[in-house]
């Protein structure tokens, strides 16, 4: 064998055997399990998106295998003519996924099946590899029917997820659920376990995760939303010493009228003063200024408090830099 033969024939060789390690089966056969049943399916309308379906299966495999139950079984979702519309592997986090474990279906609004129908659950050994004596199948047919609006069915599925994690904590002494103050999420290894069993959970259920939305709440809220600010200004005064309602009533004049002679009149009053500029100090300008937090206080509308505010900014520099005679 020349030397430019074995340049070329070695690597040939190898990446022969290479690919005929690749399509090698795993095993020539495979026993039947000790142990193949689906314990339940619940089915969920309106999940993640309206009409959208979703179904959860609790399932139990055991058996004498040393691969993981992926290459071994397959779940699949029937139809009322006994189709498969949806497959499914089971997931190998613990145990190489057998034991009790979960599957979920989701289907979207134009492939939904007919809800409350003859739709079934089938697990079944993988036809792809030999089984001694056949290949082992289980169906279930009973499902239970969750219908709802989305927010309805996101609290049925966190609910039920929460639910399956505590059995799975206990059959796998594997930690899937942690509590604190009242309130139970799932742990790491839950989050990573049925982020991948069921889809779109972080968005369909998200407080599994600890993840909530609060409506912002804030004393403003306590105001009725249709009431203007000056209205709830002059609600929040009302039997206080700012309270004018009495006097205005002796007077035959309503509260709002009053307030606004007596702002006025103050207004009037510091500009004349300000214009004589007679005994005028600058500690009065304190007063001058305050005016506008009076005025928005007592409910004077906006736009003269913000004139009478720019006003007051103008001359009160004029007379601390230009001072008073």
């Amino acid at each position: 064998m020349t030397k430019k033969f074995t340049r070329w024939f070695l690597p040939i060789l190898v990446a022969i055997l290479a690919i005929l390690t690749l399509v090698t089966p795993v095993a020539a056969s495979y026993g039947q399990p000790t142990t193949l049943e689906i314990q339940e399916v619940t089915a969920y309308e309106n999940y993640h998106e309206e009409d959208a379906q979703l179904y959860i299966a609790t399932y139990y495999i055991s058996g004498n295998y040393t691969i993981d139950a992926d290459e071994l079984f397959l779940f699949q979702l029937l139809d009322g003519d006994g189709d498969a519309v949806v497959t499914k592997a089971p997931y190998p986090f613990h145990d190489n996924g057998y034991g009790l474990g979960v599957v979920a279906f989701y289907l979207d609004a134009s492939d939904a099946l007919t809800w409350g129908g003859n739709a079934s659950v089938k697990l079944v050994g993988n036809p792809m590899v030999g089984w001694d004596g056949g290949i082992p199948n289980t169906t279930m047919d009973v499902i239970t029917w969750n219908t709802g609006t989305t927010e309805e069915i996101e609290e049925l599925v966190s609910s039920n997820v929460l639910a399956l994690a505590a059995d799975l904590e206990e059959s796998w002494d594997v930690d899937m659920v942690t509590t604190g103050d009242g309130v139970t999420t799932l742990t790491d290894d839950g989050s990573t376990y049925f982020i991948n069993v069921i889809p779109y959970l972080q968005t369909g259920a998200p407080s599994v995760f600890g993840q909530y939305v609060f409506a912002p709440h804030y004393p403003i809220d306590e105001k009725p939303a249709t009431d203007s600010y000056a209205d709830w200004l002059e609600e929040s005064i009302d039997g206080t010493v700012f309270d004018i309602s009495p006097t205005a009533a002796s007077w035959g004049m309503s509260r709002g009228a009053l307030t606004a002679v007596i702002y006025y009149g103050l207004v009037i009053a510091l500009l004349v003063g300000f214009a004589a500029k007679k005994g005028l100090k600058k500690g009065l300008i304190i007063f001058f200024d305050v005016a506008v937090i009076i005025g928005a206080f007592i409910g004077v509308p906006l736009i003269v408090t913000i004139m009478w505010g720019f006003f007051c900014l103008i001359t009160t520099s004029w007379v601390f830099y230009k001072g008073t005679t």
